[in-house]
């Protein structure tokens, strides 16, 4: 039911490819344009009915300037399978290859050549299904936590990472005056619409809440702990340099009041209950 995977992995994640029937899910920060193109090779040759793909990466600047992950991979990846889901969930360092609910690589290998040929990496094959179902819904609720990228927010975030890259390769070769700040100039504009890229269309109460139930289902919080466990989760949105100042007045942080705001929300919904002490989900008992 369990099996040790060394490097190199290339022929371990062939086999996972091969086999699935209806549901594959792939989470890698790191995916290079050439491995999603072998995969969706390998999909296309074995599968016997369309399948569903759920792809789970961290689309920000700094991975696409460095070349470390190619947004043309992710359009590659939605373009061959027509029912594919890219998730963006900035911090995500899981590298998960989930078939079905049949058998689950559990590695340090990213889907990139480096990762699955070269580097030395290291890893776990899992057969048994209720383990694998679990593999699948811990990812799954990653994923909620994460935006859902459709392939127009694809496309334009590859044409602003490929003038980013240009205006870089640019700064490096020469040493005009004034290249340093226009790049800096483009960096915050990019950075701008990747971290549109996290949010999505979802409000911030929408955003937060979900983090907040994600963070409770593993246990009951004190609202001290609960707001770092958040700023931990979605560091991106949880800027301690931006204040909320209303006629004039300081408030405090501005990400504070939203996750404050998330947590009434839910408290009156009736998801989350405040036992005087500590926030917990609803219905919920936790072993002390």
């Amino acid at each position: 039911m369990i099996e040790l995977l060394t490097s190199p992995l290339r022929p371990r994640l062939r086999e996972l490819l091969a086999s699935v029937h209806e549901d594959l899910l792939i989470a890698s920060p790191f995916i290079k344009t050439s491995e999603a193109e072998w995969a969706c090779r390998v999909i296309q040759g074995h599968a016997a009915s369309p399948l569903r793909l759920t792809v789970l990466t961290d689309v920000r600047s700094e991975s696409v300037l460095s070349g470390a992950l190619d947004l043309g991979a992710l359009q590659t990846l939605a373009k061959s399978v027509p029912e594919t889901h890219i998730v963006n969930l900035p911090q995500l360092h899981a590298k998960v290859y989930v078939a079905d609910d049949a058998a689950a690589i559990v590695t340090s290998a990213n889907l990139t050549a480096a990762g699955l040929d070269s580097n030395y990496e290291y890893g776990i094959a899992l057969r048994d299904p209720s383990v694998v179902s679990q593999v699948r819904r811990d990812l799954q609720a990653y994923a909620r936590i994460g935006n859902r990228l459709a392939l127009e927010v694809l496309e334009g975030l590859t044409a602003i990472g490929r003038e980013l890259a240009a205006e870089y390769q640019e700064l490096q070769r020469s040493t005009k005056a004034g290249l340093r700040q226009r790049f800096t100039r483009k960096l915050r504009e990019a950075n701008h619409e990747f971290l549109r890229a996290q949010v999505g269309s979802r409000s911030a109460n929408s955003l937060f809440s979900e983090a907040i139930v994600y963070v409770l289902s593993h246990g009951p919080l004190t609202t001290r702990d609960l707001h770092p466990t958040v700023q931990r989760l979605l560091p991106d949105l949880c800027d301690d340099t931006v204040e909320l100042i209303i006629n004039g007045e300081r408030f405090g942080k501005r990400w504070k009041h939203a996750v404050r705001n998330a947590q009434q929300s839910l408290k009156g919904s009736g998801v989350v209950t405040f036992d005087g002490r500590r926030w917990l989900l609803t219905g919920s008992t936790w072993r002390e």
